[in-house]
């Protein structure tokens, strides 16, 4: 019996087969994907943290929800508790969240440092990014930046569109199944499930506060999406004019 042995580069010199490095393809597909899916993230979380800091909503359902009766404080002390809360959770330095004519367990002050821990992520998403942007702007020698940023934002949308289709059915069909299902997902514990009569905060924070915060992030995003959709449907036509009027010169 003779053995024969077939070395593609054989066929490759002779032209009959033209060898493409997948890999190459393939590496570059995931870096596409990373850097999408990076600045999809940073994106979300500057949504995130620009509600969050919005303090006019947390006035709104004191007003709603009458958490002065609920809770027996002030609209002043409220107030209050909501912006130490905010302000522990975006910042590194504060080392401990004291409320104001309230007492806390230790259990809430361990839930509350684990949400500070997801905070201060979202600031690290979003400074990476923020840096990122000033550096292109400032190596950006053939003045595309505008087109390959919209290119590339639009290709995060896709990924923001994706991710916040799903997380909205999901809220629309119970938002209260949801809420429990996003706790159960970024906390290793059930710290979250506070005691009224050792966490009174809990009062003072409602769901229906998260859900309208929910739905504003959301709002944000869809409208971020469609300015980039828009910016780069008219880009694509303003190539593909310039195509056509190089063809019939």
């Amino acid at each position: 019996m003779v053995l024969f042995r077939i070395n593609p580069l054989d066929f490759y010199e002779r032209g009959e087969i033209k060898i493409d490095n997948i890999y190459v393809k393939l590496l570059k597909k995931v870096m596409n994907f990373v850097v999408d899916t990076f600045y999809a993230v940073s994106i979300i979380s500057m949504s995130v943290l620009a509600i969050l800091n919005i303090t006019s909503v947390y006035k709104y359902v004191i007003d709603r929800y009458e958490l002065t009766k609920y809770t027996g404080l002030s609209a002043d002390i409220l107030m209050d508790n909501y912006k130490r809360t905010i302000y522990y959770v975006q910042n590194p330095f504060i080392k401990e969240l004291n409320f104001n004519s309230l007492t806390m367990s230790d259990f809430g002050r361990i839930h509350f440092y684990e949400v500070k821990r997801i905070f201060i992520a979202l600031y690290v998403f979003m400074i990476a990014f923020i840096i990122i942007m000033i550096i292109k702007v400032f190596t950006n020698r053939n003045n595309d930046l505008s087109k390959k940023l919209i290119k590339r934002l639009n290709s995060s949308g896709n990924i923001i569109a994706l991710i916040f289709i799903a997380v909205s059915a999901v809220a629309l069909v119970d938002f209260s199944k949801a809420f429990v299902f996003f706790h159960k997902i970024f906390f290793s514990n059930d710290y979250w499930i506070f005691d009224p009569e050792i966490d009174p905060i809990i009062n003072a924070l409602p769901e229906e506060l998260f859900m309208i915060e929910f739905i504003l992030i959301v709002a944000l995003l869809i409208l971020f999406t469609v300015a980039i959709k828009v910016f780069n449907f008219k880009l694509k036509n303003k190539v593909t004019f310039r195509r056509q009027k190089d063809k019939y010169r």
